[in-house]
Protein backbone atom coordinates (compact mmCIF):
# COMPACT_ATOMS: atom_id res chain seq x y z
CA UNK A 1 0.00 0.00 0.00
CA UNK A 2 1.21 3.46 -0.69
CA UNK A 3 1.11 6.09 1.61
CA UNK A 4 -0.27 9.60 0.66
CA UNK A 5 1.99 11.41 1.96
CA UNK A 6 5.27 11.92 -0.47
CA UNK A 7 8.28 10.75 2.44
CA UNK A 8 10.91 13.13 1.31
CA UNK A 9 8.23 16.10 1.67
CA UNK A 10 7.51 14.82 5.16
CA UNK A 11 11.12 14.59 6.37
CA UNK A 12 11.64 17.85 5.34
CA UNK A 13 8.99 19.22 6.96
CA UNK A 14 9.55 17.41 10.24
CA UNK A 15 13.51 17.92 10.02
CA UNK A 16 12.73 21.28 10.88
CA UNK A 17 12.69 23.28 14.08
CA UNK A 18 10.51 25.29 13.07
CA UNK A 19 7.96 23.16 11.75
CA UNK A 20 7.93 21.41 14.97
CA UNK A 21 8.30 24.30 17.28
CA UNK A 22 4.92 25.27 16.07
CA UNK A 23 3.28 21.61 17.04
CA UNK A 24 1.79 20.88 20.02
CA UNK A 25 2.63 18.34 22.12
CA UNK A 26 -0.47 17.64 24.06
CA UNK A 27 -2.40 17.37 21.26
CA UNK A 28 0.18 15.09 19.79
CA UNK A 29 -0.18 12.91 23.27
CA UNK A 30 -3.97 12.23 22.24
CA UNK A 31 -3.27 11.76 18.33
CA UNK A 32 -0.94 9.13 19.67
CA UNK A 33 -4.14 7.58 20.84
CA UNK A 34 -5.95 8.10 18.55
CA UNK A 35 -4.05 7.12 15.40
CA UNK A 36 -3.98 3.56 17.09
CA UNK A 37 -0.16 3.90 18.28
CA UNK A 38 -1.45 3.52 22.43
CA UNK A 39 -2.40 0.12 21.04
CA UNK A 40 0.26 -1.51 20.72
CA UNK A 41 3.02 1.17 22.09
CA UNK A 42 3.84 2.87 25.39
CA UNK A 43 4.88 6.33 25.36
CA UNK A 44 5.58 7.43 29.08
CA UNK A 45 2.57 5.50 31.31
CA UNK A 46 0.09 5.66 28.14
CA UNK A 47 -0.41 2.83 25.86
CA UNK A 48 0.40 -0.79 25.35
CA UNK A 49 3.84 -2.62 25.89
CA UNK A 50 3.59 -5.33 22.87
CA UNK A 51 5.25 -3.13 20.71
CA UNK A 52 8.71 -1.16 21.33
CA UNK A 53 8.63 1.31 24.05
CA UNK A 54 8.70 4.75 22.26
CA UNK A 55 9.19 6.71 25.89
CA UNK A 56 13.07 7.56 24.82
CA UNK A 57 12.55 7.19 20.99
CA UNK A 58 13.66 10.66 20.53
CA UNK A 59 16.69 10.26 22.38
CA UNK A 60 17.68 6.90 20.37
CA UNK A 61 16.60 7.91 16.59
CA UNK A 62 16.50 10.80 14.11
CA UNK A 63 12.82 12.43 13.18
CA UNK A 64 13.87 10.80 9.49
CA UNK A 65 14.19 7.45 10.96
CA UNK A 66 10.84 7.20 13.31
CA UNK A 67 9.03 8.80 10.31
CA UNK A 68 10.67 6.11 7.82
CA UNK A 69 9.66 3.37 10.38
CA UNK A 70 6.03 4.60 10.82
CA UNK A 71 5.77 4.98 6.52
CA UNK A 72 7.36 1.72 5.49
CA UNK A 73 7.27 -0.55 9.36
CA UNK A 74 8.41 -3.49 7.30
CA UNK A 75 11.24 -2.17 6.61
CA UNK A 76 13.50 -2.85 9.87
CA UNK A 77 12.31 -4.92 12.22
CA UNK A 78 13.58 -5.94 15.18
CA UNK A 79 13.84 -9.66 15.95
CA UNK A 80 12.45 -8.50 19.10
CA UNK A 81 9.20 -7.23 17.65
CA UNK A 82 9.21 -9.53 14.36
CA UNK A 83 5.81 -11.02 13.38
CA UNK A 84 5.13 -14.63 13.03
CA UNK A 85 2.63 -16.72 11.82
CA UNK A 86 1.10 -19.36 13.74
CA UNK A 87 -0.97 -22.38 12.41
CA UNK A 88 -2.96 -24.20 14.93
CA UNK A 89 -3.97 -27.89 14.58
CA UNK A 90 -6.99 -26.73 13.18
CA UNK A 91 -5.13 -25.36 10.57
CA UNK A 92 -6.02 -21.59 11.28
CA UNK A 93 -3.71 -19.17 10.91
CA UNK A 94 -2.43 -15.74 12.56
CA UNK A 95 -0.20 -13.28 12.06
CA UNK A 96 1.33 -10.96 14.84
CA UNK A 97 3.99 -10.72 17.34
CA UNK A 98 4.03 -13.45 19.52
CA UNK A 99 4.11 -13.09 23.09
CA UNK A 100 3.86 -14.95 26.40
CA UNK A 101 -0.38 -14.99 27.85
CA UNK A 102 -1.52 -16.81 30.74
CA UNK A 103 0.55 -19.96 31.53
CA UNK A 104 0.34 -22.68 28.64
CA UNK A 105 -0.72 -19.90 26.14
CA UNK A 106 0.60 -17.45 24.33
CA UNK A 107 -1.16 -14.27 22.58
CA UNK A 108 -1.09 -12.90 18.73
CA UNK A 109 -0.79 -8.94 18.25
CA UNK A 110 -2.43 -8.92 15.11
CA UNK A 111 -2.29 -5.94 12.39
CA UNK A 112 -5.69 -4.71 13.26
CA UNK A 113 -4.98 -4.20 17.41
CA UNK A 114 -6.74 -7.92 18.31
CA UNK A 115 -5.07 -10.01 20.84
CA UNK A 116 -5.68 -13.53 20.17
CA UNK A 117 -4.37 -15.86 23.22
CA UNK A 118 -4.06 -19.50 22.16
CA UNK A 119 -3.23 -22.70 23.96
CA UNK A 120 0.42 -23.60 23.22
CA UNK A 121 -0.78 -27.05 23.15
CA UNK A 122 -3.20 -25.90 19.86
CA UNK A 123 -0.13 -24.28 18.19
CA UNK A 124 0.79 -26.88 15.07
CA UNK A 125 3.44 -24.29 14.14
CA UNK A 126 5.53 -21.25 14.53
CA UNK A 127 6.61 -19.52 11.32
CA UNK A 128 8.60 -16.48 10.75
CA UNK A 129 7.20 -13.68 8.78
CA UNK A 130 8.36 -10.35 6.81
CA UNK A 131 5.84 -8.33 7.21
CA UNK A 132 5.77 -6.21 10.22
CA UNK A 133 2.87 -6.48 12.77
CA UNK A 134 2.12 -3.08 12.76
CA UNK A 135 -0.18 -1.63 9.97
CA UNK A 136 0.71 0.46 6.75
CA UNK A 137 -0.59 3.67 6.20
CA UNK A 138 -1.25 4.71 10.38
CA UNK A 139 -1.04 8.49 9.72
CA UNK A 140 -2.75 8.56 6.10
CA UNK A 141 -5.74 9.80 7.86
CA UNK A 142 -3.57 12.81 10.06
CA UNK A 143 -3.51 15.93 8.60
CA UNK A 144 0.28 17.42 8.25
CA UNK A 145 -0.28 19.59 11.82
CA UNK A 146 -1.39 16.15 13.30
CA UNK A 147 1.49 14.92 12.04
CA UNK A 148 3.39 17.90 13.36
CA UNK A 149 1.98 16.92 16.59
CA UNK A 150 2.59 13.67 17.17
CA UNK A 151 6.21 14.50 16.79
CA UNK A 152 6.09 16.79 19.16
CA UNK A 153 4.44 14.38 21.48
CA UNK A 154 6.01 13.68 24.42
CA UNK A 155 5.30 11.30 27.62
CA UNK A 156 2.71 13.15 29.74
CA UNK A 157 4.16 14.02 32.88
CA UNK A 158 0.62 14.95 34.89
CA UNK A 159 -2.59 15.68 33.70
CA UNK A 160 -1.91 19.43 34.81
CA UNK A 161 0.73 19.50 32.79
CA UNK A 162 -0.72 18.64 29.76
CA UNK A 163 -3.37 21.18 30.15
CA UNK A 164 -0.98 23.89 30.76
CA UNK A 165 -0.25 23.30 27.02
Amino acid sequence: KESKWIYDELVAHISSDENIAAGSAHRGSQIFTSAQCAACHRNGDVGDSIGPDLTNLTQRFRRKEILESIIYPSHVISDQYRSKTVITDKGRQYTGIVAAGAPGEVVILQQDGKKVPLERDSIEEILPSRKSAMPEGLIDNLTLQEVTDLFTSQPPKTLTAMRQD
